[in-house]
């Protein structure tokens, strides 16, 4: 799997959310039931309000009150504020919201209701109103907010009561739900199998070295004891020499001593040169390979085994990786595969 198709999932998580943010859609947000009162006469509660993304979901109630001068509340515009606990009506436009509720805000509103620009009907719009603190924002639609400023305005009391309602948005979409839910387990299920087949890679490509150095080890244990062997003797030119050491331990040899002799000529004490061929089968000092051309450094023997063999030839090389010192235990492994 390449990293286009890991990464194919993201892209379309990234695109729904570009999607979601060009349509000015929020995941979730609320509505607001909104009950209008003037003494006479009580309408609602509807469900026609909708809550600011920065606004507590609270309850508020209060009398509804209009701004002096600007109905856009734009300029530090003062309001008609009775003593008791009221509620602003502003008109959408010509500034940030977070002015319009700061304004309120500021002499001392329950909460207030913005409605929308002309021509909207009753359409609401989410608000971004960040740092304006606790009060309760909300949106209603523009004819529904123009008949209460007209109320308002001809000198009728207005009572307004606002309530949280229900969830609106992408997350209160159970089709939206399990939309996520689906592309989340998928990109879990792909991350995993990505990273299955990489450690299968890795534990295949471990287990083919490591089958091919114990088999390098084998042929190489076997080589080692056809070489020559000689005990030094006194008299020998090699013994108390200064120009004749061993390359390997860096000593001169001694009378007595056993020495291996190369297929090159070149000699080594036997205790240090055949760890040394086991491990890289090539003379110390002129790096002839003591296998020659007889054995291939990617052995097809390991390839033509059947799915059962390699199981158990994987298992004894994880578990007896330097244990294959026994020449015997090396001929009938040797024997076993070739079957």
């Amino acid at each position: 799997m390449g990293q286009k198709g890991f990464c194919r999932p993201w892209l379309w998580i990234w695109l729904l959310a570009w999607a979601a943010h060009r349509t000015n859609a929020s995941l979730l947000y609320w509505s607001a039931y909104v009950t209008i009162a003037d003494g006479n006469r009580t309408l609602g509660p509807c469900e026609c309000g909708l809550y600011g993304l920065h606004s507590p979901l609270n309850s508020a109630q209060g009398l509804v009150a209009l701004p002096r001068n600007d109905p856009l509340a734009c300029n530090d515009t003062a309001f008609d504020a009775p003593e008791e606990p009221w509620i602003a009506l502003v008109k959408r436009g010509d500034c940030l919201y977070t002015d319009k509720i700061e304004a309120a805000k500021s002499q001392n509103a329950s909460a207030v209701v913005i409605y929308n620009i002309d021509g909207t009907g009753n359409e609401t719009n989410e608000m971004m109103h960040p740092e304006t603190g606790d009060i309760v924002v909300i949106m209603i639609g523009n004819a529904f907010g123009k008949d209460i400023s007209h109320m308002v305005m001809n000198g009728s009391k207005v009572y307004m009561k606002i309530e949280r309602g229900n969830p609106r948005g992408l997350l209160s979409n159970p089709v939206w739900i399990w939309i996520m839910c689906f592309i989340f387990i998928t990109v879990t299920a792909l991350t995993l199998g990505y990273f299955t087949i990489v450690s299968v890679r890795r534990i295949h490509q471990i287990w083919r070295f490591r089958c091919e150095q114990t088999h390098l080890k084998s042929v190489a244990q076997k080589a080692i004891q056809k070489l020559k062997v000689r005990t030094l003797k006194r008299g020998d030119e090699e013994v108390g020499s200064e120009a004749h050491s061993c390359a390997v331990c860096i000593e001169g040899y001694k009378e007595g001593e056993v020495v291996t002799v190369l297929t090159c000529s070149h000699f080594f004490h036997k205790s240090c040169i055949e760890p040394w061929l086991l491990e890289h089968r090539t003379c110390p000092m002129c790096k002839s390979d003591i296998l020659g051309a007889k054995v291939s450094h990617s052995p097809k023997v390991f390839e033509e085994m059947s799915p059962v063999l390699r199981c158990v030839a994987f298992i004894v090389v994880l578990t007896k990786e330097r244990s294959h010192d026994n020449p015997a235990f090396e001929e009938d492994m040797t024997n076993t595969v070739k079957k």
